[in-house]
């Protein structure tokens, strides 16, 4: 049985670089974080409830700091297991601001997970709403009552449905995960100039894998992988190793093809408490600016079973 988990892991890593060794970069409509390791289930409902604790964290990122208008997202989630670890529930809510742009959303989750030999198999559904905004107040006009800049803010609700897949044992996982089932459009009207701006929200996919290794007595390798695809756009991908050192700091680079070069940091304090940050510099013609920077305080509540705690990897 343990040389067919080294098997299978060998395969399922080695698939997924042929699959990553094409792809190239394009523009993405749904928020991604650098550390997206540590809320998978912003992308994948079915990783909900798989700390085997509850699981709570914030994440604030600032992207292209100090350029106008430049991104800022700040993403908080809470997630636990139900029933003796088979089931899952959590919530994901998320504030996401682009130059006169705004989204605010909140997103409920639910797995159910089934056991095997091999590892555990977990199928999630979640539920969307999203409330767009368009701050038309926060422009100047070059002209004083120019009818083509509204005189207020302009809003619209979107409400969306995910599924996803999630397979894991101790060695590797796997997810599959379309955050976003439906395709819909969000229009921005002005009743003096009619049609302002629209937006279409496109269906992504997206496909996630890792592996853990021994390096030392202390020392533990993670090879992580993520590959985007949004219809009518190629591939993106995230290829990433972070090493876990001491049983307290995880480090480690990854790269963003086409887009971006970043350094990655996670230290437990305890048990139950965890900081990271992450630093992304840009590699395309966007520069002149500060980097991208995330930051991240996460907290779990761990519960001892059989007299010890038993430590996760993912």
């Amino acid at each position: 049985m343990k040389k067919f988990k080294h098997i299978l892991l060998s395969a399922v890593m080695l698939m997924t670089l042929m699959l990553l060794y094409r792809l190239e970069l394009c523009a993405q409509q749904y928020v991604g974080h650098t550390m997206a390791l540590w809320n998978q289930m912003a992308l994948n409902p079915a990783y909900c409830g798989s700390e085997e604790s509850l699981d709570a964290g914030l994440f604030v990122r600032n992207q292209w700091t100090g350029l106008d208008g430049a991104p800022r997202t700040e993403n908080l989630f809470v997630h636990s297991p139900l029933a003796h670890g088979q089931f899952g529930v959590g919530l994901n809510v998320m504030r996401d601001r682009l130059g006169i742009s705004g989204t605010t959303g909140a997103q409920v989750s639910f797995s159910y997970k089934m056991a095997f030999d091999q590892g555990t198999l977990s199928l999630g559904l979640s539920g969307e709403f999203a409330n767009h905004r368009m701050n038309w107040t926060q422009t100047d006009a070059f002209v004083e009552g120019d009818q083509a800049i509204p005189m207020a803010d302009i809003a619209n609700n979107e409400y969306n449905f995910g599924f996803g897949a999630h397979f894991r044992n101790e060695h590797f996982y796997v997810g599959l995960a379309i955050p976003r089932l439906l395709e819909s459009s969000t229009d921005f009207l002005n009743q003096e100039a009619g049609l302002m701006a629209s937006f279409t929200h496109r269906r992504h996919f997206y496909l996630q894998a890792g592996g853990i290794w021994r390096a030392g007595e202390r020392l533990y390798i993670h090879p992580v992988a993520m590959a985007r695809y949004v219809q009518g756009a190629p591939f993106q991908t995230d290829l990433g190793v972070l090493f876990y050192l001491k049983d307290l700091l995880w480090f480690g680079p990854s790269y963003r093809w086409g887009d971006s070069v970043s350094m990655m940091f996670n230290y437990e304090v305890n048990e139950q408490l965890s900081v990271g940050y992450a630093y992304d510099f840009t590699i395309t013609q966007l520069q002149g600016h500060m980097g991208s920077h995330e930051f991240y305080l996460g907290y779990t509540l761990r519960k001892q079973r059989d007299g010890y705690n038993h430590p996760r990897f993912f």
